[in-house]
């Protein structure tokens, strides 16, 4: 018989491998730790809950480590929905209401660029649980701290287990394309005043390396800040030879 050929996956079936697995790890154990270690069906739902919104129905790009930072930065902004989507609950209304406003509100979240515009269908997710009924707003405490155990097992699987390998920063792209462009003008400046075959297939894969399909969606410079905006156009210049 013939030796077993090992199948080798793409790299997206891999990190959507990994990723399952962090998710059903912390949600898991936050729904089995209140459950059966405190016996509370609430909190239980809400650690399970908080981690398959934020990560199994969100699409935060990046690496674990990347992610489990956004993550932290969401908690508080995951007890303010939290909060609200269960006083408003309590009255149709008042709930709907609220539904829209925060729905207006988490439209404009994408301008911060595509880690925050990947965690909006979370957070709105986040508001609207409660909506569920029993509406008890007297189960307010149990339900965050249901949410805040699930998401901190989510941000300690992202960060620690099965980590993703990393991603070159736009930044580095950036810098190695502008010292390839200064290679071409230094060679360009003396005879025979031509670029090499070499010289120039380096070029074109300094300049095909910063569109942004072949860049990782997290390292992508689409945020509104500065930074992000200096980048862009530095990716720009050097893939374009202007700044449009």
């Amino acid at each position: 018989m013939g030796g077993v050929r090992a199948v080798r996956l793409p790299a997206g079936y891999a990190a959507a491998g990994r990723r399952s697995v962090r998710v059903t790890l912390a949600g898991g154990a936050g729904f089995y730790l209140f459950l059966y270690g405190f016996g509370s069906t609430v909190a239980a739902t809400y650690a399970l809950f908080a981690a398959v919104a934020l990560a199994g129905l969100s699409h935060i790009p990046g690496t674990g480590r990347q992610r489990a930072a956004v993550l932290m930065r969401l908690v508080p902004a995951c007890w303010v929905l939290i909060t609200i989507g269960t006083y408003l609950s309590v009255r149709t209304w008042s709930a709907v209401a609220g539904m829209l406003a925060a729905g207006f509100a988490l439209a404009f979240v994408a301008v911060g660029g595509p880690r925050a515009a990947g965690a909006g269908p979370g957070l709105q997710l986040m508001y609207i649980l409660p909506s569920f009924p029993p509406y008890d707003p007297g189960s307010l405490g149990e339900r965050l701290a249901g949410a805040t155990v699930g998401l901190a097992l989510l941000v300690l699987a992202e960060a620690f287990l099965l980590p993703d390998p990393p991603a070159v920063p736009y930044r580095e792209l950036a810098a190695r394309a502008a010292e390839c462009a200064q290679g071409c003008a230094d060679e360009l400046a003396v005879p025979p005043y031509a670029l090499s075959r070499a010289r120039e297939r380096r070029a074109a894969e300094a300049a095909t390396g910063l569109r942004p399909s072949r860049v990782p969606e997290a390292e992508r410079p689409a945020g509104p800040g500065l930074r992000d905006r200096a980048l862009a156009h530095t990716g720009l210049h050097n893939s374009n030879g202007q700044v449009s």
